[in-house]
């Protein structure tokens, strides 16, 4: 976790500490913990549900599904109705997160995983098929990552980087990280084209950005 002034430390504390999860998705954060996976926490995982209840979407593509937390949120908060394809490039945490959603009893046929690179996978999905799109991976390829989003997601789709100020760093622009540089661009990126909406949501150091294509804007 990056430092956090006094006043951001005690918030972070009194969110997370007022968030229960089932009893259930412990097994799958000591599968992280065990993997050296880092997942999404407490309050980023509400967060998504929320925005998933709210969307309702149908078709959804994870970029980095690690072990599977935020994948079982998506797929919780929705309900029978979600199919996600999830891209993980690492078969241990794939086969973890396999474990994960079958002990929490998601039928198989609702959570396609995929184990490779998702450079490699991206380009084979349709264009405008999801209607949410998101992106948990590191931010070397983010720009890539971003890009096929756009394509990916239909009218009123929705895009989400997890840890979009890029640990806190985003905002200072004496920091000049490969990450933080790529994350700029790629949220410029983001931001470009008509009637969208690009609302940042902060959760301790990794923050969700979203990004809705609205009805009628264009899809480029």
């Amino acid at each position: 976790m990056p430092s956090m002034n006094p006043e951001l430390f005690a918030s972070w504390t009194y969110t997370q500490n007022h968030i229960s999860e089932p009893e259930h998705v412990a097994p799958v954060r000591e599968r992280a913990e065990d993997l050296g996976v880092r997942c999404i926490d407490p309050a980023g995982r509400s967060m998504l549900q929320l925005l998933c209840t709210l969307r309702r979407p149908r078709n959804a593509v994870e970029i980095g599904s690690g072990v599977g937390v935020a994948s079982l949120a998506m797929l919780e908060a929705v309900g029978p109705s979600l199919t996600l394809t999830a891209i993980e490039s690492d078969l241990e945490h794939a086969n973890a997160m396999r474990l994960g959603l079958r002990e929490s009893g998601i039928p198989s046929a609702r959570a396609r995983i995929i184990t490779e690179r998702a450079e490699n996978v991206l380009s084979r999905l349709a264009d405008h098929a999801y209607d949410l799109v998101l992106i948990d991976a590191g931010a070397d390829l983010l720009l890539e990552y971003v890009a096929e989003a756009k394509r990916l997601v239909g009218v009123g789709g929705v895009i989400i980087v997890n840890n979009a100020f890029d640990e806190h760093r985003l905002a200072k622009p004496a920091v000049r990280r490969t990450s933080t540089v790529m994350t700029r661009d790629a949220l410029r990126m983001l931001a470009r084209g008509p009637a969208t909406a690009d609302p940042p949501v902060p959760h301790r150091a990794r923050i969700i950005r979203s990004h809705c294509l609205a009805a009628g804007s264009s899809k480029s």
